[in-house]
């Protein structure tokens, strides 16, 4: 048996640390998480739903045919205006390479924001000790 304090009797049980990346999104912000509110109580709608039954069926049917409408609509206006769609894209990038919008390395206890992506590059190297950034893509 080992003496008090030596190495033997301690033992740690570590996870290891995910590696440094970093991280590109496609929208530079975090769309927000919606909770639903549980205060709601339904319960007084159970005797009156047998009454709606039809109202709401033909509801339905007229929202699906205006949606079926507007989704014809839309891929016209969407062939039509493809371009700008293209020209937000090219901005993002743009201000992205320029360092209006910094580039976020994941440290693997949080977050460090570079404006350039050469800094952000060399930390991650520093990180991982390699000679190669490693890149993780979010679409959001």
């Amino acid at each position: 048996m080992p003496a008090w304090g030596t190495h033997e009797d301690v033992v740690e049980d570590r996870p290891e640390r995910p590696p440094a990346v970093i991280e590109v999104r496609l929208l530079p912000w975090r769309p927000r998480r919606r909770m639903p509110d549980p205060g709601i109580d339904l319960s007084g709608l159970s005797g009156a739903s047998d009454d709606l039954v039809g109202g709401v069926v033909a509801l339905v049917v007229g929202v699906l045919a205006a949606l079926l409408g507007l989704i014809v609509l839309a891929g016209v206006v969407m062939l039509l205006e493809l371009w700008l769609v293209g020209a937000v894209a090219l901005l993002l990038l743009l201000a992205r390479f320029v360092g209006l919008l910094p580039w976020a390395v994941f440290t693997g206890s949080g977050y460090e924001f570079y404006r350039w992506l050469p800094h952000a590059a060399a930390r991650v190297r520093a990180l991982n000790g390699s000679r190669h950034a490693r890149f993780r893509w979010h679409w959001a």
